[in-house]
């Protein structure tokens, strides 16, 4: 197995919602590393909801202004740390990361967004706002400007970072497309290991290259959605809706295309996509069906603190 150390670490560009925290957890349990960063997020994906004064201390700590706030003698990073952040804290590490299918990657970011009650995101101050961004139907997500950079080819926007092109509250001008699947294809091709989600292969792929056998990850999806927050999918996926969800993924699909000719040369990518579009939808609508899953007590807390987001908004609104 390669050896990691203070100055060259194992960094794992966690790109959200491509069942990272899984994968995080494996490397952990074979490397063992004495200093880590697991988990933490920079400003790559920040969108307008940036009040960070606002946020709890513990959360607060894990957000990476500069990437000299990272710990110089860390031996394995797996965070949602873009790679424009860690090359420059860590220029002799080995970069490895996984892409998910666009199209499947937004519709879990919406389903966990809508998925967070106010008891959860009370310790997100003002900022929660960017995941009550995603209670809005479908469509009018995919255009709220103050979340576009996890809703408008997050997986390119996070690759290409800090590309003067990319802006927090604005979404990428088409004009500026090849720019940046450009830098977003030349940061993985200088990555020491990349794969899809979508490869059956993937794990065992990773342990080849890492040397070590990794074991294999489960998807860290919610289970069930807030009663209030539960949509009727097929509706949402209208033909105008479903358009523009692609068209929101377009530069991720290309980036997505990229790898697939390297770890699926005999598979059609456009059939892999939908594929696996079908079958995310087929979950999630399975998803939408089951009772919520919390305990009576949550069920209460969370009951409670709807309750007092409402009278506030109500308050805010006269």
């Amino acid at each position: 197995m390669r050896s990691y150390g203070p100055g060259s670490p194992l960094v794992f560009s966690h790109i959200p919602k491509t069942a990272g925290t899984s994968l995080g957890a494996a490397l952990e349990q074979v490397l063992q590393p004495e200093v880590a960063v697991l988990g933490g997020i920079d400003t790559a994906l920040l969108g307008g909801y940036d009040d960070l004064e606002g946020i709890s201390p513990i959360f607060r700590a894990g957000i990476y202004l500069t990437p000299e706030e990272l710990p110089a003698d860390a031996s394995l990073v797996t965070a949602h740390l873009a790679p424009g952040t860690t090359t420059v804290r860590y220029p002799g590490a080995d970069h490895i990361t996984v892409l998910r299918a666009p199209q499947v990657r937004m519709l879990s970011q919406w389903m966990h967004s809508r998925s967070l009650s106010e008891f959860t995101l009370r310790r997100w101050g003002p900022s929660g706002d960017a995941f009550r961004a995603g209670r809005q139907p479908l469509r009018g997500y995919l255009d709220h400007a103050k979340v576009a950079p996890t809703v408008d080819n997050t997986i390119t926007r996070f690759l290409a970072w800090p590309h003067p092109a990319l802006a927090r509250t604005e979404f990428i001008a088409e004009s500026d497309d090849d720019a940046l699947v450009d830098a977003a294809i030349a940061r993985l091709d200088s990555f020491a290991h990349v794969n899809l989600l979508e490869n059956p292969r993937f794990m065992a792929d990773i342990s080849a290259w890492l040397g070590a056998e990794l074991r294999d990850p489960q998807l860290n999806e919610r289970t069930s959605v807030l009663p209030s927050m539960r949509a009727d999918l097929v509706a949402e996926l209208d033909a105008d809706t479903r358009a523009h969800l692609d068209h929101r993924c377009r530069l991720d699909v290309r980036v997505w295309n990229h790898v697939a000719a390297q770890v699926l040369p005999d598979k059609d990518p456009a059939a892999v996509l939908e594929a696996a579009f079908e079958k995310s939808v087929k979950r999630y609508d399975e998803l939408l069906q089951r009772p919520y899953d919390a305990s009576l007590l949550r069920r209460v807390v969370e009951g409670a603190y709807e309750l007092k987001a409402k009278v506030s908004r109500t308050r805010v609104t006269n």
